[in-house]
């Protein structure tokens, strides 16, 4: 932060003002650290950004997305109202899981590309759920498969697509999954109208984004219903456009794509969504109530609350520091754009140490936030633990690179943060963590070049 030694002061004095109010100890020392200096600087910056170029390109809404979106939401709200921006910021309860409930009924057979889609820990049972059948609907499909004594195993990459074809033929399975379909979508689509996103107004959504496809839904359903407008995105970071979508359409801030490899290669989708959550759970479908359309929680909370509100509020007391000394509100398109760039290098090099070097103190504390990396899931199993010895060889880049180059995969992913894990395990020397590094570098190399030979690629989308 040497370079813009304001963010710097302001996270000094954010950390200092937080910590009088907590009892002292090592996890809230570094926790507290990490969020004031590396998370809060960063995603405030993003929001900036978004603000501004949603301004400068004519948008007078922004809808943010949950959960992650609810933190972003919280302090482009602040700023709207502080620098009195002509911005109308609002929060959109959904998920992948919510908006799909209504569009299976558009997708019939296509439904499977959401459904037969490989994780961490993928059953047969998980997989029919992701279907909307409810668990004794799953096992009734499951009998029928001969796969009564085999709902819970887990399941490998392969294994998962094999089951595209047995889903399909399987009329227990497809019959419930157009059903319940067909009695969420009125729900879905009532919610978004009740929301706005068929108003006459130039509006934009804001999430965190690795593959783009919730937009792609939010579209499909919005124009299933009349609405003859686009929908644009504004993301943290996009691993691949959804297949066949206008690029033009997806606003990227930290990665696209194309490039900024070393910035994909020490970053964590998987922290992210943990450390920017909201303190709500996962939204798994939509009631009306009393003419009004409402969202159904999973669950009473997020399990990981305590630290989405505390976060909130660090973002918060981050946001009062920054609007309260600058009195530019933007300024010039020109000049506010270099000091963005200029901003995103500093973000860049603080992610970098944060998520793909973590300290033992940092993986300890933040490891410890409760994931699930599917889309029914609920937050179940420590992001990083420490791994086992052979799971620390299977680790090495010339194993990796031996297995990828065979079409092999694991059984499943052994964490969800791996080089927090490996720090945890007493193996992360800086040669492993920077091999670690280099295979995702040649892996996205990899996709450039089928994107090349073969256009219109896209990464599998267990990336979000």
């Amino acid at each position: 932060m040497k370079r813009l030694p304001r963010l710097y002061e302001y996270s000094q004095q954010v950390y200092v003002n937080y910590m009088q109010t907590k009892k002292r100890g090592k996890r809230e020392e570094a926790w507290a650290t990490a969020y004031c200096y590396v998370l809060a600087p960063v995603l405030f910056l993003f929001v900036l950004w978004v603000l501004a170029d949603a301004m400068w390109n004519g948008k007078r809404r922004l809808y943010f997305l949950s959960r992650d979106g609810y933190m972003m939401y919280t302090v482009a709200k602040y700023v709207c109202e502080r620098w009195q921006l002509p911005m109308e910021c609002r929060y959109l309860y959904c998920s992948r899981y919510s908006l799909r409930g209504g569009e299976y009924r558009l997708l019939g057979k296509r439904s499977l590309d959401h459904i037969c889609l490989g994780g961490m820990r993928v059953t047969l049972e998980r997989m029919m759920m992701r279907g909307l059948l409810t668990a004794e609907e799953a096992a009734e499909a499951g009998t029928y498969m001969g796969w009564e004594h085999k709902m819970h195993k887990l399941l490998t990459y392969e294994q998962v697509k094999g089951m595209r074809p047995l889903l399909e033929n399987n009329p227990l399975f497809m019959d419930k999954m157009r059903e319940h379909s067909g009695e969420q979508y009125p729900y879905v689509t009532g919610y978004l109208r009740q929301e706005g996103l068929m108003d006459d107004v130039p509006y934009a959504i804001v999430d965190s984004g690795w593959t783009g496809t919730v937009q792609r839904s939010i579209h499909r359903l919005l124009k299933s219903a009349g609405y003859k407008g686009k929908v644009e995105g504004y993301y943290f970071g996009l691993y691949e456009y959804p297949k066949g979508a206008d690029s033009g359409l997806y606003h990227t801030w930290y990665f696209a794509p194309k490039g900024k490899k070393w910035r994909k290669a020490f970053f964590c989708n998987n922290l992210f969504e943990c450390v920017f959550s909201s303190p709500e759970a996962m939204v798994k479908g939509y009631y009306k109530n009393k003419g009004s359309y409402e969202p159904v929680f999973a669950a009473k909370s997020n399990k990981n609350r305590r630290y989405a509100e505390a976060g909130a509020d660090i973002l918060l007391r981050y946001a009062e520091c920054y609007t309260g000394e600058s009195e530019d509100k933007f300024g010039e398109a020109d000049r506010m754009e270099r000091n963005l760039r200029l901003e995103m290098r500093v973000a860049a090099k603080l992610l970098h140490s944060f998520m793909g070097c973590p300290s033992r103190e940092e993986a300890e504390v933040f490891g410890s936030y409760l994931f699930d990396d599917d889309v029914t899931g609920e937050e179940k199993r420590p992001l990083a633990r420490a791994l086992t010895r052979k799971e620390i060889k299977e680790e090495r880049l010339v194993r990796k690179l031996f297995r990828h180059a065979a079409g092999k995969e694991h059984r499943f992913q052994s964490s969800a943060w791996p080089e927090a894990s490996l720090v945890l395990s007493g193996a992360a020397g800086g040669s492993i963590l920077s091999r670690t590094a280099l295979y995702k570098i040649l892996l996205y190399f990899r996709k450039d070049l089928e994107r090349i030979i073969s256009p219109g690629g896209r990464v599998n989308e267990r990336r979000k």
